[in-house]
């Protein structure tokens, strides 16, 4: 019943999406009008008269493009409970940014910012699946990897936690009808044991609809923990009990071993296609499985094939464009990874980038954007960000009626600069992808950084593989990776051509040296569903500790 709501309610917002998206610069404005109207009387409302606005080029006029550090003594005054103070809405919690360009950030969440984004997750998405997929839909539950984590509390009371936390926890109620994980999982901080448990439930549930995860990493870890554990997992299916070695605590495991009862059948049929090997496992133990729906395409593309040997290339679809300030894109086809801009979830402008070089005195909004052309995005959200450069670099594509249709392409800061040539993570990817399927190597995960004590200055690599690399096929693999650049960058290849810089390094890695940056993560306060790897460390010292300290 609840899916059948869930999937009609999805078509009145498909309906309405269709038409904002017709009306796009229109609906736009009124976003941004209604905004402004909201938060007139509010300090920053008052110093940028926002009450005098009547119209999009008055707030370009009246308001300068901002960043985080010019929000950071506001933000800090609101998590101390002052109010009024960005916004005249009060703030529900705080979202962490995952802190991959460095310092995490707190972005704040109203009640309005979090509905806007959850009927295009929790709707929209659902029915472009149905609309796909309903040949083999059953109205099954799906595996949901995802947390409820309310990390701390400001010195206000206000709950700081990852946005996807918060946007769950708004609909906790529903959940246990929907997911095979209990809410007692979404709770849990250790990251092994909550992908352990997940997986858990989700394997007594044999007609298991889908499986989803923030990004396609966390897909990729849950199937890591499958092919590592399923030998306990199947005897405590067949047991009905959790096993003892699981780091949870006594009540949580007391509450979860009173949802599980022993399943020998179920346990003998797991064993018999576990024994066959991981190959397609996925698609053996959950014959009814339809698809994945996890974000992918752009530096999580070097995950996708790992993903596939799995499941024996089961559909991902990539639902959504979101970022902690705002829900972005929806992406309407389930067979490509791109993102139709929507227009009534923030007001958003777009400033135009050639050759890597930023037209800041002519930012455009939504109508005036180009098929072909890059532009970062910058967002005025329902929560008190205004003219926010959120530091996403997307290309316009097409148009999906009168609203663009784009592809992310990279962070602004994950990019590597040495001598003017910007090699940034949509060309490492394209490097990396081609160099490890020409040398056939098993890429764990990676990340680089710049590194001038020599010149001319180099990139290094840190790569973690999970089969050992002879120090012999180090050099092949320098050789393949500085070519690949070279294919996926001209300012790369001219720089090397002309002496500018050395060939690329490779730093190998210790086993779960990426498990270690992720723990480190968690330990800041990322959700574990949240991490990213950060691609270039050059703002990032901890984590350039850890991976020196395990080199090998």
């Amino acid at each position: 019943m609840l899916y059948k709501i869930a999937i009609e309610g999805g078509g009145v917002v498909q309906k309405r999406f269709n038409k904002d998206t017709k009306n796009s610069r229109k609906v736009s404005e009124g976003v941004l009008l209604k905004i402004l109207r909201m938060s007139r009387k509010s300090e920053i409302g008052i110093k940028f008269n926002f009450g005098d606005i009547k119209s999009a080029e008055d707030f370009k006029k009246q308001v300068p493009l901002t960043e985080y550090k010019d929000y950071e003594n506001y933000i800090e005054r609101m998590a101390d409970g002052e109010k009024n103070i960005l916004t005249g809405a009060n703030v529900e919690y705080f979202g962490h940014t995952s802190g991959t360009t460095g310092k995490q950030k707190l972005i704040p969440a109203t009640k309005t910012s979090r509905k806007v984004a959850s009927k295009y997750m929790a709707l929209l998405s659902n029915k472009i699946c149905y609309d796909n997929f309903k040949e083999r839909w059953n109205y099954g539950k799906g595996l949901m990897i995802t947390d409820i984590l309310m990390t701390t509390y400001t010195k206000g009371g206000v709950p700081m936690c990852s946005a996807t936390s918060g946007g769950m926890n708004g609909i906790r109620y529903i959940l246990p009808y929907l997911y095979t994980s209990p809410i007692e999982v979404m709770k849990i901080k250790d990251k092994e044991a909550a992908l352990y448990l997940h997986l858990l439930f989700a394997l007594k549930e044999s007609s298991l609809l889908y499986i989803s995860g923030i990004f396609i990493s966390n897909v990729l870890d849950l199937f890591r923990v499958l092919e590592s554990k399923h030998e306990d997992l199947v005897r405590d299916i067949r047991r009905g009990r959790i096993n003892s070695n699981l780091n949870i605590d006594e009540s949580t495991r007391k509450n979860l071993n009173k949802l599980i009862s022993p399943n020998a059948n179920r346990a003998d049929q797991l064993e018999g296609e576990l024994k066959k090997g991981f190959k397609g496992v996925v698609r053996r133990i959950w014959p009814n499985l339809s698809y994945i729906a996890t974000v992918t395409g752009a530096n999580f593309s070097i995950y996708d094939d790992k993903v596939n040997y799995y499941t024996d290339s089961l559909p991902i679809y990539s639902p959504a464009y979101a970022a902690t300030e705002a829900m972005i894109g929806i992406n309407p086809y389930v067979n490509k990874i791109r993102y139709v801009i929507i227009p009534d979830t923030a007001f958003y402008e777009f400033i135009p980038i050639r050759d890597g070089i930023e037209d800041i005195q002519h930012v455009l909004c939504l109508d005036e954007l180009k098929v072909g052309e890059k532009y970062e995005v910058v967002i005025t959200n329902y929560a008190g960000l205004y003219r926010y450069r959120i530091g996403d670099v997307i290309k316009v594509v097409d148009f999906y009626n009168n609203c663009p249709e784009v592809e992310f392409l990279y962070r602004k800061n994950q990019v590597l600069n040495m001598v003017s040539e910007k090699t940034n993570e949509e060309h490492l990817t394209s490097a990396i992808r081609s160099t490890v399927k020409k040398l056939n190597l098993n890429l764990v995960d990676y990340t680089t950084m710049p590194d001038n004590s020599i010149s001319p200055g180099r990139y290094v690599f840190y790569f973690e593989f999970k089969s050992t690399i002879p120090n012999s096929k180090v050099e092949l693999l320098e050789e393949t990776l500085d070519s690949e650049i070279k294919n996926s960058n001209l300012a790369y290849d001219r720089a090397r051509n002309n002496k500018k810089l050395a060939r690329v390094k490779v730093v190998l890695l210790k086993p779960n040296t990426f498990n270690f940056v992720k723990e480190f993560q968690l330990s800041k306060g990322i959700s574990k569903n949240q991490i990213k790897i950060p691609r270039v460390l050059t703002n990032n010292k901890n984590i350039l500790n850890i991976i020196n300290k395990n080199r090998t």
